[in-house]
């Protein structure tokens, strides 16, 4: 082959190979064996197949064919997988691999088993902040999105909105690059559901979940597929991780808080007391993600800092406010308007908690986002039980990319507000020590420093 033929021709494919994914792909629902990658394709075809290797060349790769359908989403299950190895992957199409937008995952390991993954929420829409860079380097075994994917507020039941919200965000470099190279896990919040404080009233339901199964390589969910809520859940090693989806079936936030008024709805509530129930003994470690803040009471304000106050703060040791900053906080005072988080649902909170102590279930800890700041306690404010009896260790990170703010508590371990334009993200270190697992928290900001620091210790037996 002449060098002026073969320069050409490697133009030719090169061109070739960036007409075949607009969007993705990125990879989910990772197991021991298994995974699924999606990706949006420049034309739908069925002759697309995804290319996995071993090897960072994707040299000697097996292929998994598109499912079927018409729609541009491409899907692959890939199954038949090791435990505990990384595997590379790119899509095909008609022998032309688009190797620029090649991708990898790290399978599960099988048993017993120690693991670094990481979580945040809140970025503004199509962010390319370096806070997803500096996730990426810290190599978790996947990412963990609690809420506000962008913050389009869609009000339409309409799906190509929502289609819209993915494909901006995935058109992001930084996020794009997370996403292809870190297995991504996603709960919904508000503003990438129906809305800001948006609940079962919200006229997005079919539209939101629909494009949910279809853009996002997600788990299976509890109730299936369709028009249906999205919580689900999952295992790595000895520990349970249990995803909540605090707004299809939420009674609104204004609503009389009494035992009528429920942020999960029935099915879900059994659902997840159901979870608690068969984790009790089996998973001596649960991870709830639940969204929204757990801790804080209705219409209090435990961290009255100045206006413009960025940094760490502790509820026992507040800076000092301005004289010129007019209406002056005190711990307790009123705030309007109330809070999104669990405090306006008291009652069900306390449902929860009672069942938690009641059932002796142990292990548990919640991730929440929403709060746009860094925080964390020990479980020593998070006691919702009649008489107490159930602390339970919470952790908060928030946001990747938007105005820092301050919502419920106190924490424990103070809170952290990120000046303008600092990203945050939290990484979780899972130590399985055989007869104890240790937990250890760490709130980041995007130059990897941490602000925020928790562990805790739960017995394995």
């Amino acid at each position: 082959m002449k060098p002026a033929f073969a320069v050409l021709l490697i133009a030719a494919l090169h061109a070739s190979a960036a007409n075949i994914v607009e969007r993705g792909p990125w990879a989910g629902a990772l197991t021991p064996t298994s995974a699924v990658v999606k990706a949006k394709l420049a034309l739908p075809t069925e002759t697309a197949r995804l290319a996995l290797s071993k090897n960072p060349d994707l040299s000697r790769a097996f292929y998994v064919p598109v499912e079927g359908g018409d729609s541009r989403i491409a899907s692959f299950h890939v199954c038949n997988l090791e435990p505990n190895l990384y595997y590379y992957y790119a899509v095909e199409v008609s022998g032309v691999r688009d190797l620029q937008n090649r991708g990898r995952f790290r399978t599960y390991p099988s048993g017993p088993t120690s693991f670094n993954f990481a979580f945040a929420s809140c970025a503004r829409t199509a962010s390319s902040h370096p806070v997803f860079q500096t996730i990426l380097q810290n190599t978790p075994l996947f990412f963990l999105h609690v809420g506000d994917f962008h913050y389009l507020d869609i009000k339409q039941n309409n799906r190509d909105a929502f289609r819209r919200g993915y494909d901006l965000v995935l058109a992001s470099r930084t996020q794009s690059a997370l996403y292809r190279n870190v297995p991504f896990v996603y709960m919904w919040d508000d503003h990438d559901f129906g809305g800001n404080n948006s609940s079962s009233e919200a006229d997005v339901h079919e539209a939101a979940r629909l494009t949910y199964q279809e853009y996002v390589p997600h788990y299976p969910l509890v109730a299936g597929s369709g028009n249906v809520p999205i919580h689900h859940a999952f295992t790595i090693g000895r520990v349970r991780f249990i995803l909540t989806d605090l707004r299809s079936s939420r009674v609104p936030i204004t609503a009389p808080d009494t035992e009528a008024k429920t942020m999960l709805g029935r099915a879900q509530k059994q659902w997840f007391k159901s979870e608690l129930l068969e984790a009790k003994g089996k998973y001596p470690l649960i991870f709830w993600v639940s969204s929204v803040p757990w801790l804080g009471g209705q219409g209090t304000n435990y961290y009255p800092v100045p206006v413009n106050y960025s940094g760490y703060a502790h509820h026992r040791h507040l800076p000092p406010l301005p004289i010129t900053q007019g209406r002056v906080f005190t711990a307790g005072a009123s705030l309007p308007p109330p809070e999104d988080h669990w405090s306006l649902y008291s009652v069900e909170r306390r449902e929860i908690a009672d069942f938690v102590k009641q059932n002796g279930i142990t292990g548990l800890c919640i991730i929440h986002g929403d709060a746009h700041m860094l925080a964390a306690d020990n479980g020593s404010n998070a006691d919702y039980a009649t008489g107490g009896g159930a602390p339970i260790p919470v952790i908060a990170a928030a946001p990747l990319d938007q105005a820092a703010s301050i919502k419920g508590g106190p924490y424990s371990q103070g809170i952290y507000k990120a000046p303008r334009g600092e990203g945050c993200f939290g990484l979780v270190r899972v130590l399985d020590q055989t007869n104890s697992i240790r937990v250890i928290y760490s709130g980041r900001n995007h130059f990897n420093a941490e602000k925020v620091a928790l562990e805790f210790e739960v017995p394995a037996k």
